[in-house]
């Protein structure tokens, strides 16, 4: 059976290039493109094996649409992430000057890692959201409006446009960090980060106490986040990554106290970290691979 991989379409987008990379590695694939994140989510184990979705930016923080379904709705898990540098560019169909742009095209993440530059160099500029920054490409080249696409430099040759301006993203570093969705999850390789959402009763100290079952095993906790729980207004899950596998040990005997202590509890994924540059390896890209390679060495594959 070939195996279908889904992604964020269409041609040109980050998301394709973040699935390009993962499927350096795989023979045999087909490629299936989804116009909206969450129907590539929902597709997972329907229409599609596996996605490569967007889950967090260095600038934005959390893709809350993918956060969100894998949270509430969906039923699949994360078995793998990956992360890719992130440079913006400014498109049109012609070599309009700046201040001449009407409308400026893309997902809401880019208009957001974006915004001094559209603030300071086109304040009047109608900025609109796109599913995809390869969907606002394919919309300013089938107009002839002064219109304005932010994405990838290649969706330029793709689309037939013109560069207007480069690197246009407020922070230099800036990286999306994308992760591969499945039935289940990965086996453990020794260097694994375990993904989970919990809620708590609403009492004093009930949080602290979660999170104190982490620190008594001196398990290191990389992400906290809190997202509305749907069902009151004021109250809240809480997403947690732990570095580890949930089948270690120690991991495995405080996520089933964790368990027995929360309102609502879902682990999302046990996967292997990302080696070549993601905190919170202490000292960056060397670190995590030395890391990874010490566990290894230690008996993991």
């Amino acid at each position: 059976m070939v195996l279908r991989i889904g992604y964020l379409g269409p041609r040109g987008s980050f998301t394709e290039e973040a699935m390009e990379v993962y499927t350096k590695g795989i023979n045999i694939y087909e490629k299936v493109e989804f116009s909206t994140i969450s129907g590539l989510i929902y597709a997972v184990g329907t229409k599609i094996n596996e996605a490569v979705v967007p889950f967090e930016n260095s600038i934005e923080g959390s893709v809350n649409v993918t956060l969100d379904i894998l949270i509430h709705e969906s039923k699949a898990m994360i078995k793998g992430e990956l992360v890719l540098p992130i440079n913006h560019h400014l498109l049109a169909k012609k070599a309009y000057p700046l201040e001449k742009i009407e409308r400026v095209y893309s997902h809401p993440q880019a208009l957001y890692q974006c915004r001094r530059f559209l603030n300071e160099k086109m304040p009047g500029a109608v900025l609109r959201e796109t599913e995809s920054t390869a969907e606002a490409a394919m919309i300013v080249s089938k107009t002839d409006r002064p219109y304005a696409a932010i994405g990838k430099k290649d969706l330029s040759t793709l689309y037939n446009l013109v560069l207007l301006s480069e690197n246009i993203q407020d922070y230099k570093e800036n990286f999306t960090r994308f992760i591969i969705l499945s039935d289940n999850d990965s086996m453990p390789t020794g260097c694994d980060r375990t993904s989970l959402v919990f809620a708590t009763e609403n009492k004093p100290g009930s949080l602290y106490r979660i999170l104190g079952l982490f620190a008594r095993e001196n398990l290191n906790l990389t992400k906290i986040e809190s997202r509305p729980s749907r069902r009151a207004l004021g109250e809240y899950v809480f997403l947690l990554e732990v570095e580890g596998h949930r089948q270690d040990e120690v991991l495995k005997k405080v996520l089933g106290e964790v368990e027995k202590n929360a309102t609502f509890f879902k682990i999302l994924g046990s996967y292997p970290r990302w080696r070549e540059s993601y905190p919170p390896f202490p000292g960056g890209r060397a670190d995590a691979s030395q890391t990874c390679l010490k566990h290894e060495a230690e008996g993991f594959s």
